[in-house]
């Protein structure tokens, strides 16, 4: 915001020399693609590049980024199945062959079930923490790219001014139009691509960030309530939190802390 609170002024005093621009535009017959081309400049060309970084990492994204890979509905119903028929070894290697985020959460409680409940839900949280921070920090750097746009427009702007009015003090205050007019597209361009740049990278930085936290909360939670099965019978009715037996979907008998270490 405060990039763009800069780059105000800038164009409030360009405007001063716009009908300058028009009159070029009108006498050499220049179309808008012309005026724009030659109006890039070395900022345009940082700016493109952080175009075409941020457009791959949205691309990545929504490859990567899918129900698919981060809780597939058949995985947690298999894993749910396994766990009720106490065929816990199973469902640890099952977990382990996989590499959705659901699978991976739930293989790390796995691993910890010789240490009880509290240490499987522990590890579970803990991993689900991990990756899905490494996927916030992917996605972070949209944010960083369309924070850098508008402060790459802003020094082609500045730029731009700096030319216009150098040629307006080489010409005593009556420079032709034609240099004028260079500075002034030049100047107006880089702050077209910078602040289209801006759009591109902080729409999508939010678009990304909410996918990422929607589906990895989803994720984390089926997991955790996969492992309340391997809560104490004892501590899960003085808590309040689950019934022993909710219609009949819970096995009778309560797996040991160490169960899935048995086959």
């Amino acid at each position: 915001m405060t990039s763009l609170r800069r780059v105000g002024p800038a164009l409030l005093a360009l405007a001063a020399a716009a009908p300058a621009l028009a009159q070029e535009g009108e006498g050499g017959g220049q179309s808008l693609l012309d005026i724009f081309i030659k109006g890039i400049e070395w900022p345009a060309y940082f700016i493109l590049v952080g175009s075409v970084v941020a457009i791959t990492l949205v691309i990545e994204h929504f490859l990567t980024i899918r129900r698919s890979n981060i809780s597939p509905i058949d995985q947690i119903k298999q894993a749910k199945a396994q766990i009720e028929a106490r065929n816990f070894r199973e469902c640890m290697e099952t977990m382990k062959k996989s590499r959705t985020f659901f699978a991976t959460v739930m293989a790390a409680a796995l691993n910890n079930a010789r240490h009880g409940f509290d240490a499987m839900h522990e590890a579970a949280v803990e991993k689900s923490g991990e990756i899905s921070g490494g996927m916030f920090r992917k996605a972070e750097y949209l944010n960083i790219l369309g924070n850098l746009g508008p402060l790459m427009g802003l020094l082609g702007t500045v730029w731009g001014m700096i030319i216009a009015f150098g040629e307006l003090g080489a010409g005593g205050g009556e420079s032709g139009a034609g240099g004028l007019a260079r500075g002034i597209s030049l100047a107006l361009v880089n702050t077209l691509l910078g602040l289209s740049l801006a759009v591109v990278g902080l729409g999508f930085f939010g678009v990304c960030r909410n996918r990422i936290d929607s589906m990895t909360v989803h994720a984390t939670v089926e997991a955790l309530d996969l492992l309340e099965y391997f809560r104490p019978s004892a501590t899960r009715s003085s808590e309040g939190r689950r019934p022993a037996n909710p219609e009949g979907a819970r096995p009778t008998a309560k797996p040991t802390a160490d169960a899935p270490a048995k086959t």
